[in-house]
């Protein structure tokens, strides 16, 4: 079922140079008949951006119409709309959303930058939010209403002053209540029953009716990713994200049933989720094989998640914990499970991950759902460089300069010299004529 890959050196090899999933095998698109030739994501993106800029609502209503067969006259749900979606939930479910939207507002204030000043330096940071906001909502198979507090609650906890969100709308016109209802908890300003490289080229540029915004987050498909990596730069955004990876190490004594369940969680997702496993020996990989094939039968997504374990998945056996540790280093998982005794003692050796979830208890299921850390995490290795979304990215840290006269009578020679080092004598003498006063 799971490839197998034998010692540290053949995991460093396979995986140095991994590339995001479908590299050398890209999807193509025409919208549904909008255009007349078959794009890759990045020219589609190109396209669709170029058209809602152009047409506007128009342009984002037939298309949408092109891909999900719904012909909305209006973008925006009503607000009764998100306020009547909890009555179509369990109230156990409305209770599970309002507890992890509790916890999630409670991490994400412990994450906040505040402003400072050095009065005797002459310098500090001021902290403001963006202004606004879009949150990217995935339809496809599942309705991911977590997904919605894991982005509006922390924009919300940084004091974004406008937070809309953008999802596909169902057959009947509507995103899925589970999600409205999220929306409704979260406290969000606006949702717009749009999705796709469509909803990613409104929030950029902005439509008669879905106003443009400063920051777009959240995941997506390869064209939602494509679209968002395209508009960088008009606006912020949290990141480029491929399809979910989970790795978990394990030693001999680990529960071979959890560790399967936490491999299944991440496959059920997609069939191009990469669910990996670093093992101490073959026996181990062989009872979570067992396991994985026993609980794969009881999944209703047995079929993607079973093609995920024959694709991307894999299972590396190595040695030693410490080098399980540096497969992952070189991985650098958006999830890393360490699912064995002592786990907590190696933390700080875990350093390339989007999220690290230590022990039996602490599953990365937790995390999805109700734990406190958003679920949004880097992906396709880039967590060797970038963080899971949080309140912080969500503001921006101003440096400042107030100096008093000793301060600047201390440091203004140096800047004049410096200044004629890199001879830029008007530089110079910005300073110079300060010491004249």
């Amino acid at each position: 079922m799971l490839r197998r890959i034998h010692g540290l050196d053949a995991a460093v090899a396979e995986f140095s140079n991994r590339g995001t999933a479908g590299d050398g095998d890209e999807p193509k698109t025409n919208g549904g008949g909008i255009y007349s030739e078959f794009l890759s994501p990045e020219a589609f993106a190109d396209r669709v951006i170029a058209d809602v800029r152009k047409h506007g609502d128009a342009f984002v209503r037939r298309i949408s119409n092109a891909l999900d067969g719904v012909d909305l006259e209006d973008f925006e749900v009503p607000t009764k709309v998100i306020r009547a979606a909890k009555d179509q939930l369990l109230s156990k479910e409305i209770m599970a959303l309002e507890l992890a939207a509790e916890r999630v507002a409670a991490f994400q204030k412990r994450t906040l930058p505040e402003s400072w000043r050095d009065v005797a330096a002459g310098y500090g940071e001021v902290v403001h939010p963006v202004d606004s906001v879009g949150c990217c909502i995935p339809g496809g198979t599942a309705p991911l209403a977590s997904t919605v507090l894991m982005t509006a609650v922390p924009a919300k906890v940084a004091g974004v002053p406008y937070v809309c969100v953008v999802t596909p709308a169902g057959p009947d016109g509507s995103p899925h209540p589970a999600v409205l209802a999220a929306c409704d908890i979260a406290e969000v300003d606006a949702v717009f029953a749009v999705g796709g490289a469509q909803a990613v080229a409104a929030l950029a540029v902005g439509t008669e009716s879905i106003p443009k915004v400063d920051f777009i987050c959240g995941p997506g498909s390869i064209w939602v990713t494509a679209a968002k990596r395209r508009v960088y730069g008009v606006v912020g955004i949290d990141g480029i994200y491929g399809p979910t990876e989970t790795m978990v190490i394990i030693d001999d004594a680990s529960n071979a049933a959890v560790t399967a369940a936490d491999m299944l969680a991440q496959a059920e997702h997609d069939v191009l989720a990469a669910p990996i496993l670093v093992a101490l020996s073959d026996e181990a990989v062989d009872a979570v094989e067992a396991e994985l094939a026993t609980q794969l039968e009881m999944l209703p997504r047995a079929k993607i998640a079973g093609t995920a374990l024959n694709g991307r998945g894999a299972a590396v056996v190595v040695d030693s914990i410490d080098e399980a540790l540096k497969v992952a280093e070189e991985f650098a998982p958006e999830h890393l499970c360490m699912g064995f005794a002592g786990a907590e003692g190696l933390l700080a050796k875990a350093r390339n991950a989007g999220g690290i979830f230590i022990g039996e208890r602490s599953g990365e299921v937790m995390a999805d759902y109700v734990a406190g850390p958003s679920h949004v995490m880097p992906t396709g290795g880039s967590a060797r460089f970038s963080s899971a979304l949080s309140a912080r990215d969500f503001v921006r840290v101003t440096p400042f300069l107030d100096m008093d006269e000793d301060t600047f009578a201390s440091i203004s020679e140096a800047a004049s010299d410096l200044a004629r080092l890199e001879m830029l004598e008007a530089h110079a003498r910005a300073s110079d004529i300060r010491r004249r006063k």
